[in-house]
This record gives C-alpha cells, structure tokens and sequence, in this order.
C-alpha cells in the first residue's frame, strides 16, 4: 500500500507541482490550500507525512503543526518555509516538526527529505510498538513472578505446618507419659485431701477446683495425642449429606437446649465424594459445637449443601490443590458473634482459642482443617465480628459417583 502525504500550501500552483512530482514518486498524495482545510485533511485521511507551509493566511504554520501533533504522534511532519533562519527552524523543530525544507527546492531534494523522513518515522513507530510489547510482556512476566512467588510462599507454609506436625507427634507420645505420672499423683493427693476435710471445710472448694484442673489438663494430653497421632480411616463412596444427617441427629437435643435453630437445604441428585464416612462427621461435630458456642444465647445455623462445576466460581486458586471440575460445598452459617478480623487467619492452628471457661481447646477447627486437606478438599472461613461466621468447605465429585434420586 502506498505511504499517503498531504501537500499544504495556500499557493495552488506549489500544491500542484508538489503533488506531481510525488504521485511520480509511487505516494499517495492529499492536498489543502489553507490551514483550516489541512486539519479536516488530517482527521479525514490519516496521513504518514504533512509538507506544511510555514506561512499562511488563516493559521500559521506553526499552529496547524502543533494541531497535527496534538491529534496524532504517528503523523510526521515537514515544514516548508522561505524564511530560512535558525531561529525558525529551532522553532519547528521543536514544536514536533521532523525537518524542514527551505524554498525554493529542487526535486531530488524535496523527495530525499520526504523518503527519509518516512523510514525514520517507520523505524520509530517500530521501536514505540516493541517497547510497548516489551513492556506488556514485563507486566505478565511480574504478575507470573508474583503468582508463583504466592504459589511457593503457599507451599513452603504448608511444608512447615506438616513438618511441625511430624515433631508435635513425636513428641506428644514422650510428653504424655510425663504430664500424666505427676498428674496422677496430684489427682490422688487431692481425692485423699477431699476425704479428710469435713465437707464445710472452705478448703474443699480449693482441692476440687485442683481436680477439675487435673481432668482439664488431662483432656488436653489427650487431644494432643489424637490430634498429632490421627489414625487414617478408609475412604469409600460416600454421599455427603449422611455424615452430615448423622450429626444433627445426634447433636439436635444440644442445639434445642442452646435455642439454636436448624434450617437445612440439600441439593437433590448429589454425586459422591471419596471420604471417610466417621471423619467427615468428626469435621461438622466440630463445626456444630463451635457454631453452637459462638451462639451463647441461641440464634440460627443454617447448613447448605450444593454441587459446584469449578473451584471458587470455576477459578482455582494459586497455591491450592483445587482443579476446575465439581465439587460438593457445604456452607455452615450461624449468627453468632463473630470473629475478629486479627483472628480470622489463626483459626485453623492448633490450640488457638478466644473461648474462656475451658469450652474448648483450640484443636477442633485444625482437625476439621486437617481431615478435609487429607481428603483433597478446602475449607474456608468468612466472618464479620457481630454479624456470624460461616466456613465453607469443598470436596472434589468422584468421577464415576453414583448419583441420588432427588426428592
């Protein structure tokens, strides 16, 4: 395709010879007589190159050049001027005009201007189109840098979490024997303290406290040891919702008695997950009983079950095992008190706790946490201090899972 000029000069007899000699010349040539006239030119034609007449009656010069600039850095100019001083052609230059030729001129020279003009534009439009590239291909480059960099800082976590969890089974078998030989002697103290002192004694107050210390010390020895220690359970075919219907069946009395309400909502047709039935009603006893303490004075649960095509609205996450495909997520809901913002990220390491009088021990949620990565899964927590908690998880459908009837 031919480079296409524009000729501006309001002399016609200029346009005309200018315009023959470059149409000879193989361009595609455009022309305006007034500096009004060579703007419109300009928005309507798109030309490479404008040889602009310094001096006209409308516009000058100067001014028609400055407007070209200001529509386009891509058109280049050439200013042609009979005033021939450096004052002038500083003056060009600087406003964005590429060269400038001084009349009169000859043809071979108008046309060695115009060509060279065009091969230095070519080369610059090049160069800004690589830089531009350069520079996109550097902004994904960060990004995957900061992705991967967020893959690996993800990982290395999970490594050190499963590294401290080895070293805590190691040495909760060896810690246990410890606590529990001085503990049983101070349980027996107490028992024959307890027996000697008349029962209005204030100090028998004293000794049971002593006791209910030694059965709280004891329960978290235990804990200790069935959460570093956990005995793997076969997976098998399982759909979801009969863990789930087990545990609040059996736990529907302490919700009654707590004031919580119960409201359940199951998809019909669920697939199966490969899961251990007896862990996955581990995982949502946990869930139910720290709901029911974040309700001290009852409030709702609500418990959600639903087949989702794709992690995370069908994005998986970095740095997690998710995999688009379909999952089964089961969202628990309750409207209890919350958790604070500072705590939202510890909820899930052993022995963390905001619970007083002994309600817990900070190990449920980490084996809730525990059980469904061993099973492939995520579990998530959102909440707003004042407004309730709700913890979603989602284990991946077995590809060949047997589907149930709807209801």
């Amino acid at each position: 395709m031919a480079e296409k000029l524009l000729v501006v000069d309001d002399e016609q007899d200029i346009v005309k010879v200018l315009a023959k000699i470059l149409e000879l010349s193989g361009y595609e040539v455009h022309t305006a007589t007034s500096g009004l006239d060579a703007l419109r030119v300009v928005k309507e034609q798109d030309p490479d190159l404008v040889l602009l007449d310094y001096m006209m009656p409308d516009l000058t010069g100067l001014d028609v050049l400055r407007g070209i600039k200001n529509y386009s850095e891509d058109i280049y100019v050439v200013m042609v001027t009979g005033r021939g001083s450096e004052e002038v052609a500083a003056t060009v230059m600087k406003a964005g005009a590429s060269d400038y030729v001084i009349k009169p001129f000859e043809k071979k020279q108008i046309l060695t201007v115009v060509k060279d003009t065009l091969r230095i534009r070519s080369a610059e439009i090049t160069t800004r189109r690589l830089q531009k590239e350069l520079a996109d291909l550097n902004r994904d480059l960060e990004d995957k840098v900061a992705e991967r960099t967020r893959d690996l800082v993800d990982t290395q976590e999970r490594l050190i979490h499963q590294h401290n969890l080895a070293s805590l089974g190691e040495m909760s078998g060896g810690m246990a024997h410890e606590i529990r030989n001085p503990l049983n002697s101070i349980s027996l103290y107490a028992q024959i303290m307890i027996d000697e002192l008349p029962p209005d004694d204030p100090k028998v107050d004293y000794v049971q406290r002593i006791l209910s210390d030694v059965d709280r010390i004891n329960a978290i020895v235990t804990n200790l040891n069935l959460f570093s220690r956990r005995i793997k359970r076969d997976k098998q075919p399982l759909h979801l919702q009969t863990p789930l219907e087990t545990v609040l069946r059996t736990m529907s009395m302490q919700l009654v008695n707590k004031g919580v309400r119960v409201s359940v909502d199951i998809e019909g047709g669920l697939p199966e997950v490969l899961a251990s039935g007896e862990e996955m009603e581990e995982v949502f006893s946990h869930l139910f009983v720290n709901s029911m303490h974040a309700m001290p004075e009852g409030g709702e649960l609500a418990v959600v079950m639903r087949l989702l095509r794709g992690a995370r609205n069908g994005e998986p996450q970095p740095g997690r095992d998710e995999k688009p495909g379909q999952y089964i997520e089961v969202s628990v809901r309750d409207t209890g008190m919350g958790i604070p913002r500072d705590n939202i990220d510890k909820v899930f390491i052993p022995f963390f706790t905001t619970k007083t009088d002994w309600q817990g021990t900070g190990l449920g949620l980490s084996v809730a946490n525990r059980v469904i990565t061993d099973h492939k899964g995520t579990i998530d927590v959102e909440s707003e201090e004042g407004h309730g908690t709700t913890f979603t998880i989602r284990l991946p459908v077995l590809e060949s899972g047997a589907k149930l009837d709807a209801a």
